[in-house]
Order: structure tokens, then sequence, then C-alpha cells
């Protein structure tokens, strides 16, 4: 089984006073969901699901709708929310599928490779900017590696 970690796609500035659960992806941040679409164009994906913040809902909104698939939302995703927390809910929904696409921040998904790693689970590659994407594999109950897509166009 594949969970598909990605990092939002690249949004607007945070404004102050303006929640931050509100900021839309940019122009570079849409063109960026709708390569998504074709990275993951060949891998089996059941289920997706983000962070509640809108520019993570927006980067995985077209893979949903090229799939057919609806977006389920989870503070655990949040900025706010621990790698620890955020690594048993993707082992509590992995049973049941066979490919999984996350959307999250650029503070848990270092922290969540970081964890694996401390965790003996071989972490290939580095970075996490915005709009990039890992892949995690998760066979017979344990994480076996994770891996990051070297380009943005890179066919899985």
């Amino acid at each position: 089984m594949h969970v598909y970690l990605i990092r939002h796609a690249h949004a607007g500035q945070r404004e102050e006073g303006i929640d931050d659960r509100s900021r839309p992806l940019s122009d570079k941040g849409i063109i960026r969901a709708e390569e998504l679409v074709t990275l993951l164009a060949q891998r089996p994906i059941d289920r997706i699901v983000s962070s509640p913040a809108v520019r993570c809902v927006q980067t995985v909104e077209p893979l949903a709708q090229a799939r057919g698939l609806g977006i389920g939302l989870h503070d655990v995703l949040w900025e706010d929310a621990s790698a620890t927390d955020t690594l048993a809910f993707l082992e509590n929904v992995l049973p049941a599928l066979s490919g999984l696409v996350v959307c999250s921040h650029g503070n848990i998904i270092p922290e969540l490779l970081d964890l694996l790693d401390r965790r003996q689970v071989p972490v290939i590659g580095h970075g996490c900017e915005k709009g990039s994407v890992w892949v995690l594999t998760h066979l017979d109950g344990r994480w076996t590696d994770a891996r990051r897509v070297k380009k943005k166009a890179q066919a899985l």
C-alpha cells in the first residue's frame, strides 16, 4: 500500500488578521495541483484526505475530481498536529486501502519523515518544498520506506 504524501502547492502570502486556513492557492499553485493528476494517473488511489486548510484542499481537488473521489478533512493533518498523531491516523486508515493521497503542511511532513527515520524506516531523498510529493510504502503491517519524488512531472 502506498501513501502519496503531498505538501500543499504554492499559496498566496499570509495576511495578518485573516484566518490562515482560508488562504487559497496562487496561480502557480493551481498549475501544480493540476499536474498531480498526471503524476498520479497510473497509481491506485482509494481515498484522499487533506488538512482543512483551503490551500491543501485545492491542491488535491483536481485529483479528486479526476478520480471521482471525495476529500476527507482531518485536523490531524493541520499545521499544529503532532507527527505521532498523524502517523497513527495513517496507520489506522491503511488496512482497507490500496492507495491513499494525503495533503498536509511543510512542518508536519518533515516531522513525520523524521519519526519514520527514528523507527528505522529508510527515508530516501530530502526536501519538502510546496507541491512536493513523498511516497510512503506500508506492507504487512509495517512501513518499509519513504521516498521523495525527484521531479515535479516524474511518473511514479
